[in-house]
């Protein structure tokens, strides 16, 4: 009995450490090849990857098969550089999505270095080394498209086999994906798992993501539904990784005050009550959100606060 008391303790400090390590990836990547007009490798390549909001780089070179690789970018968009001795310099635009690789592969024409070639066209997102069925919100969306209480989860529907959130108790959020339970009622008992920069934020023995905060706040999130690999985490029905807003070197801030009543929004015909047809609403939500550079070039901050306040005679179908 005493030899196997340090074994069970390991064995627990062992699956922890799994836990743990299998967090969502808050950041995405730029992979690709370089090849000469041959189609021959290029090796001792320079690559450099700069974000447009914040300026900062990164510069590596290429192997000896030609290939380079910018793993743990941060979401948004970049100008990939290429520069070789004996060939034009490029430079193509690329968008990084979270939990996902985009491919730019560059094609080398021969001539001087201080000749430049830029490609407007961004490079598409094609995933060839994954087979994750899912996709991204990206802030296009979130500050675009119309939400109903300005909940940046309920966009997760765009995605094929996402079913709309559903609330619980303990200001707790649901996301089932393919019909799976979204809370703590299926086998597992784990339902989506949701991450906000790389840290879960499911309620602690019933699930359940129970962090509310601002849809300004958002920068873009993936939805994993079937095939997510080990850097999901622990999950039975699918994943969330949000992705927040950081600052860039630009100034930037936004107000904002929205307004609804049961004057401006017809109550459901198939939901009413004969006795009180059209049920007194309010709901009002107001906050700011304000970014910039900490240092330029480097590095940046953002913040953002929220409030709401909803006061109704009835209860409010969700998606009214």
């Amino acid at each position: 009995m005493a030899r196997g008391a340090p074994t069970g303790k390991s064995g627990v400090l062992f699956l922890t450490g799994i836990v743990f390590a299998a967090a969502q990836s808050p950041t995405g990547s730029i992979t690709g090849v370089v090849r000469d007009p041959s189609g021959a490798a290029v090796s001792a390549a320079r690559v450099q990857a700069v974000s447009t909001a914040t300026g900062l780089a990164r510069t590596i070179t290429t192997s000896e098969q030609g290939d380079y690789s910018f793993p743990s970018l941060l979401a948004g968009e970049y100008d990939v550089s290429l520069e070789a001795s004996g060939f034009q310099r490029i430079v193509r635009p690329a968008s990084v999505a979270v939990g996902i690789t985009t491919t730019v592969d560059f094609a080398l024409r021969v001539g001087d270095t201080k000749d430049s070639i830029t490609i407007e066209g961004a490079a598409p997102q094609m995933q060839y080394d994954s087979h994750t069925v899912g996709g991204v919100v990206t802030r296009g969306q979130i500050e675009n498209l119309p939400l109903n209480g300005r909940d940046f989860l309920d966009l997760a529907k765009l995605e094929p086999g996402v079913l709309p959130p559903s609330r619980s108790n303990n200001n707790r959020t649901f996301v089932p994906v393919l019909g799976a339970p979204g809370g703590n009622t299926g086998v597992g008992g784990r339902g989506t798992r949701v991450t906000v920069d790389g840290g879960s934020i499911l309620a602690v023995g019933s699930f359940g993501s129970q962090m509310g905060f601002s849809q300004e706040a958002v920068q873009e999130f993936q939805i994993s539904a079937v095939n997510f690999d080990l850097s999901t985490g622990i999950t039975d029905a699918g994943a969330v990784n949000v992705v927040t807003r950081s600052g860039g070197n630009d100034l930037h801030g936004t107000a904002f005050y929205f307004f609804r009543d049961h004057k401006l929004a017809a109550y459901p015909a198939l939901d009413r009550d004969p006795a009180n047809p059209d049920p007194f609403f309010q709901r009002r939500q107001w906050g700011f959100a304000l970014g910039g550079p900490i240092r330029l070039d480097a590095t940046g901050s953002s913040s953002s606060a929220t409030g709401s306040a909803t006061s109704s005679g009835a209860s409010w179908p969700q998606h009214c």
